[in-house]
């Protein structure tokens, strides 16, 4: 329990750094390629919310102690990288949709709305490399805390 609840502020924290800087990125670039250079806000503002500390907290945790260490940690990384990709893009939806039906909005259905990649606005395809990159960084802080 106390691994859990360790790993759980650790991917929290984390998880939240996370959110912020792979959003304010690619909201940045769609800026640049949809309105140009000049256009672009460099003051790159990602966005959060306090529910995606159960994202990261509980769920991402449950995944990485249940399911990612015992059975993905041996596969190579091409089959990890695949894994983590669709797991959390799955992940995502799963999590936003429960929002949606206990609060009647997802914190990311503002944001993702209009966008053309979005599923549901509950979570958008072109995260897909940015959950990879996301969770080989969740592999190295389990590897260097826990």
């Amino acid at each position: 329990m106390l691994e859990f609840i360790k790993l759980g502020i650790l991917f929290s924290a984390f998880g939240c750094f996370f959110e912020v800087l792979f959003t304010s990125i690619f909201d940045s670039i769609e800026m640049w390629i949809k309105e140009g250079r000049e256009k672009v806000d460099v003051r790159f503002f990602g966005y959060w919310s306090i529910l995606y500390i159960f994202v990261y907290g509980i769920v991402l945790t449950a995944f990485w102690i249940y399911l990612a260490v015992p059975y993905v940690y041996p596969l190579p990384w091409y089959f990890r990288l695949f894994i983590y990709g669709l797991t959390f893009q799955i992940g995502e939806y799963l999590c936003m949709y429960l929002f949606h039906l206990i609060f009647g909005q997802s914190p990311s259905e503002s944001h993702y709305k209009g966008k053309f990649d979005t599923i549901h606005n509950f979570t958008r395809l072109t995260y897909f490399p940015a959950f990879v990159i996301e969770a080989f960084s969740f592999e190295w802080i389990y590897a260097s805390f826990m």
